[in-house]
């Protein structure tokens, strides 16, 4: 299928270049690629990303071809049903995608025909589908079944059709109005239909608002409500979706009996219809929110239901279907936003939750049901019973946060009903239908929410962490259920939001780590569970929690630079090991790894697609206070044990001598490493100062690519800066040393550079007389032989530059052993000064230290801002490089002058008639001109003649002689070095 997917994707992105030549694209063709797309969509072989590609190369593809002069209504409508509208109720894809999408189908749609089509054929579409002409209908068909799945399809193509048109509201409502002008009942189908095609048209956004898809305020700027037609539209809607609510009960009242899978069946088909009847409620709540119809009716229905839940948990007789249909319609009516408009709002909200959560499915005495109808009123219970717990919590909560008494009830009768709800919805996970799954799980977290901010009260610690703990295991025990993979995502972001707070990593901080309590850290548990759930293979769990709490560590708005930190102290381990994380490749073929896009704001824009995970804990790390504002606890036990465990993996020596592959793990992490030390530089203190340098020095003398070293040395250098006696001591006892690799001496060299001759050199040297400047002069002044041509060239450029800072230069009077060793360091600084080749090479290398950028290097911007290589690792220039090249160039230079005399007279000759001429452009025998060889002058034809002479014999001294070779498959290089060999043996011209 994948290969498939991707031909055609091909073969549609041709098309589109080509989009000025029309092509023929037959109607059966496309029911045929209708027909296979949904096949592939079915079986999985075209992830989400895929099959979203493929619906706009479809709808490009259909702009391009040639109209259809004849359209064929109902495969029309086939490609409609493709492309869902996209809203908060169904899964999003790319804004920018949808539009394209959404233009193409509109061009593809408004030139059928004689370009009348679509104008003609909407409405009439719209009033055949409302009175059952367009697909056999089952008149007789069980209410639970709700509407064929194939008509509900054809409903939303029929309102896309009229969408694209561009006069949807004129041609919608006249066939809504067919089937809702009158009070409908619950087994109307052509009510249900028209109700069908007003949620589409709701959901295109064409029938919201003033009914026209208009949303029109007054002067204080709220929205009108909609005209009085609509509201008496709107007004039988809302009563044939209350009264199919009710009818449940007729249907789940059969005597039938069903077994099995047909049983499971029937189960599956009552939860999927109380969905859509509540999306249904839902949409129309959402699209006319003005409309004084749907409140006063949802409100009037809150209260009933509310009556009928305390009646129905005293009342013992009655039977479960009562109880389901009641807690079903408390769960539509409040979908809707149903409020209590009394005084008393908060005790109301109480009481309806306590009865709820008192709802049990207990069968009446003396009365039997069939299995199929027990299992389908549990799958309906479970679903509006968490449905309606997970609206009437934030209820509580935003009632509570606004009553005057509110506070004394949050400490006592709303703690007592939430630490119920958690513990029923912990036990409940097994044996709730994955379509409760949902609002289970937003029932918890809003509990958890709510619990948290009672921790500002002064709410018991321990009780607190407790809660939580059930709460993290109801969620994630939520999560392992749940299959749709854009509502896991949506909890994903949920659950990471409650449990990574500020105040409740700071709360778990000094309630458990402080007192050595390393069980009761809930928060700690479920942050490693969520590690370990992402690894290598799902990334992009890795990234949303470590957004959410890389920010949490940071505390909140008005922590002070005292209390920045503290809460990540617990996570310092995995701080450092996230540091060095690598993701994975993106695979399209992942639904999720796309969607996480959206935390990726806080993050530079170069960051690259494998180091977001790691650009988040050093966007944390890079807004830490500085040493001095920072508390000490920070400092020592949280940045100070994450810059000696990083530097400790960076002593590590390669095997066997060789520096790490370039691209596998071991290079991966020592890169990384690195590159986090260089932005933690600036928290290398004193306390740390002896040994930090004792390991970094360390692990400048293995063997290390020169990406790694180019790292290590800006670290070096930093650390230097700030602490010169250690560092600087260090590196002039290591430079000293006369056991040193190349590789290490150039790293030293370049340090050493950067300290004395470059733009940092004040940081290292106070005064002329400080004493570490003629230390470094002794351990630099051996190298001045080295075999390596630029720690050579690096040792010119710092003896040039310390020796002038040692002895006066300028004084030639001769004296004692003293003057003698002064007069030996002044013959070496006058040869440096006055040598043309060496004043080359000096020059071009002090303009690469004084253009060398450490502090960019060190920086979170900076860090991220390097190109990366093949493996998406950081790909510097290092100044070993820089210099090689200079080294090259200046070599260049200078045997230019090397060349023959005959060759510089050319070149000469050459430039001469370059500068005499014109700026016009050259005929065409001047531009070959460099092919033909230039008559040499009188002074160079004894040169030129032996030359010639030595052209005649080959190397052995035989003349050469005319000779004609033919020869084939001379693109061959083996064959030509053959003949090139023959030629020589038998002295060929």
């Amino acid at each position: 299928w994948r290969s498939l997917v991707l031909l055609f994707r091909a073969v549609a992105t041709a098309v589109d270049q080509s989009a000025s030549q029309k092509y023929t694209l037959e109607q059966e063709t496309v029911r045929a690629a209708i027909k296979d797309m949904l096949s592939t969509f079915s079986s999985g072989g075209a992830p989400r990303s895929l099959q979203e590609g493929l619906r706009q190369d479809l709808s490009s593809m259909l702009k391009n071809a040639v109209p259809w002069t004849r359209p064929d209504a109902s495969i029309v409508l086939d490609v409609l049903s493709l492309y869902p509208p996209q809203d908060d109720l169904v899964d999003n894809t790319d804004n920018e995608t949808h539009s394209l999408t959404r233009s193409a189908l509109a061009t593809w749609i408004l030139g059928l025909g004689d370009g009348q089509w679509a104008n003609n054929a909407a409405p009439v579409c719209a009033s055949a589908y409302v009175m059952g002409e367009m697909l056999p209908f089952n008149e007789k068909i069980d209410i639970l079944s709700g509407v064929n799945t194939l008509e509900r399809t054809l409903g939303m193509a029929i309102s896309l059709l009229c969408t694209l048109t561009g006069n949807a509201s004129e041609m919608l409502w006249p066939a809504i109005f067919k089937g809702l002008q009158k009070p409908p009942s619950a087994s109307s189908h052509k009510a249900i239909r028209s109700m069908i095609l007003l949620e589409w048209g709701c959901r295109e956004e064409a029938l919201s608002g003033m009914g026209n898809g208009d949303i029109v305020t007054d002067k204080q700027n709220c929205m009108l409500p909609p005209p009085p037609n609509v509201e008496f539209l709107l007004n039988h809607a809302v009563q044939l979706l209350m009264s199919q609510v009710t009818e449940i009960k007729t249907s789940l009242g059969g005597r039938a009996e069903k077994s099995g899978a047909t049983r499971s069946q029937a189960s599956g088909q009552a939860s999927s219809y109380i969905y859509t009847l509540i999306n249904q409620i839902r949409v129309l709540h959402l699209s006319f929110p003005s409309s004084s119809s749907i409140s006063l009716a949802v409100n009037a229905m809150l209260e009933r239901c509310a009556d009928s839940l305390k009646q129905s948990n005293s009342d013992e007789s009655d039977g479960p279907i009562e109880t389901v249909v009641t807690l079903t319609l408390c769960y539509a009516s409040l979908s809707c936003d149903a409020k209590f408009e009394d005084a008393k709002e908060l005790e109301k909200l109480l009481s309806i939750c306590e009865a709820i959560m008192t709802c049990e499915l207990s069968q009446a005495k003396g009365k039997t049901m069939r299995r199929d109808a027990v299992q389908a009123l549990r799958s309906i219970f479970h679903y509006a019973k968490w449905g309606s717990l997970s609206l009437i919590v934030p209820m509580i909560n935003e009632a509570a946060r606004k009553q005057p008494g509110g506070a004394e009830l949050a400490s006592g009768s709303i703690q007592q009903i939430y630490e119920k709800i958690l513990t029923s919805a912990n036990e409940a996970v097994d044996s709730t239908p994955v379509i409760a799954l949902p609002p289970l799980f937003a029932c918890t977290t809003s509990c958890g929410e709510y619990l948290v901010e009672l921790e500002d009260a002064g709410a018991n610690g321990t009780s607190l962490l407790s809660s939580i703990k059930v709460i993290s295991e109801t969620l994630f025990a939520v999560l392992k259920e749940e299959t749709a993979s854009s509502t896991w995502m949506h909890m994903l972001s949920s659950m990471c939001n409650l449990l990574f707070s500020p105040k409740l990593l700071l709360h778990e901080y000094q309630n458990s780590y402080v007192d050595g309590d390393r069980d009761n850290m809930p928060v700690m548990e479920s942050f490693e569970k969520l590690i370990e759930m992402g690894s290598a293979l799902k990334p992009h769990i890795n990234i949303v929690a470590v957004s959410y709490i890389s920010v949490a560590w940071l505390g909140s708005k008005d922590s002070s630079d005292q209390d920045v930190g503290l809460a990540a102290i617990p996570y310092r381990d995995n701080i450092a090991e996230l540091l060095v994380y690598k993701e994975p490749k993106f695979d399209e073929s992942s639904a999720n790894q796309n969607s996480t896009k959206d935390r990726h704001g806080i993050l530079p824009q170069t960051t690259d697609g494998s180091s977001i995970t790691r650009a988040f804990i050093l966007s944390f790390l890079s807004k830490l206070p500085s040493p001095e504002n920072m508390s000490d606890v920070v400092l020592k036990e949280l940045v100070h044990h994450i810059i000696l465990k990083l530097i400790d993996a960076c002593c590590l020596p390669p095997a066997k001598g060789k520096p790490f592959i370039t691209g596998s793990e071991e290079y991966s992490k020592m890169m990384r490493s690195w590159q986090a030390l260089c932005l933690l530089s600036r928290f290398v203190t004193s306390d740390i100062a002896n040994e930090v340098a004792q390991k970094v020095f360390k692990a400048m003398s293995n063997l290390s690519h020169g990406q790694i070293r180019y790292f290590m040395e800006c670290f070096t250098v930093q650390c230097t800066r700030r602490h010169p006696s250690v560092f600087g001591q260090s590196f002039i006892n290591e430079i000293r040393r006369n056991d040193l690799s190349l590789q290490y001496v150039s790293s030293l060299m370049i340090i050493g550079g950067n300290l004395t001759v470059g733009s940092y050199s004040n940081d290292f040297f106070h005064s002329k007389s400080d004493k570490k400047i003629k230390e470094i002069l002794c351990g630099v002044l051996p190298w001045l032989s080295s075999t390596q041509g630029f720690s050579r060239a690096i040792a010119q450029l710092l003896v040039y530059k310390l020796i002038p800072l040692v002895v006066d230069v300028e004084n030639n009077s001769g004296g004692g052993a003293i003057e003698k060793d002064d007069a030996v360091l002044r013959s070496v600084y006058l040869f440096l000064q006055q040598n043309q080749d060496m004043s080359r090479v000096r020059v071009k290398q002090q303009s690469f230290f004084d253009s060398y950028d450490v502090d960019t290097a060190c920086q979170f911007e900076g860090l991220l801002a390097f190109e990366v290589d093949d493996g998406d690792e950081a790909s510097p220039v290092h100044m070993v490089d820089a210099i090689k090249e200079c080294l090259a160039d200046v070599y260049k230079e200078v045997h230019d002058e090397d060349a023959p005399e005959w060759k510089q007279m050319e070149d000469l000759l050459i430039s001469a008639e370059g500068g005499n001429q014109d700026e016009s452009v050259p005929e065409n025998d001047e531009l070959v001109n460099f092919q033909r060889k230039i008559l040499p002058v009188d002074a160079l034809d004894l040169r030129i003649q032996s030359l010639h002479e030595n052209k005649k014999f080959n190397a052995a001294g035989n003349k050469k002689q005319g000779l004609i070779v033919c020869a084939t498959l001379v693109d061959k290089v083996p064959n030509l070095a053959g003949l090139a060999r023959t030629a020589e043996i038998f002295a060929a011209e």
